[in-house]
């Protein structure tokens, strides 16, 4: 009997320990909602999942317990998204990096958080134009504040 428990107790956990889901979706830039080729894909342990076809599109195995995903390409800001469980097609929007002289850090954060909340608007624009298959994203997009004087990393969810 013990060794029966003990073998079903190993299977069960191998079998959810081992299960992965298809992620499919596309990125696009929050001006012209253009296709962004080569976005790396990554969770939120820094390991490179994938990356973006040159038409924005991707497709990665996610390991069940993860749930977000870290987007970077050159000239736009990092993105960060949570990820739900029956969330298994993305339609994301990224932002452009900007530079920003003479502001205090203070004024990038708010300059940037209002780009920032209107990217659910932006993706019913997009769906509007027939880019995008659904008119609000299943996912959370996740906001990074800059550094502050204490060096501190500050995260909100929008």
């Amino acid at each position: 009997m013990v060794i029966f428990l003990l073998t079903l107790f190993l299977l069960i956990s191998f079998l959810c320990k081992g299960q992965v889901r298809t992620i499919t979706g596309k990125i696009v830039d929050e001006f012209e909602f253009e296709p962004i080729p080569e976005v790396r894909i990554h969770n939120g342990d820094t390991v490179r999942l994938g990356t973006t076809d040159r038409n924005g599109n991707f497709e990665i195995e996610l390991l069940s317990g993860v749930d977000e995903l870290l987007l970077s390409f050159i000239g736009m800001e990092w993105t960060l998204i949570k990820v739900p469980a029956n969330c298994n097609d993305l339609e994301i929007i990224m932002i452009a990096d900007g530079t920003y002289d003479f502001m205090t850090i203070r004024k990038v954060n708010r300059k940037r958080y209002r780009i920032f909340k209107d990217l659910n608007n932006k993706h019913l624009q997009a769906y509007e134009k027939g880019i995008f298959t659904s008119n609000a994203p299943c996912f959370t997009y996740i906001f990074h504040k800059y550094l502050n004087n204490n060096g501190f990393h500050q995260q909100q969810q929008d």
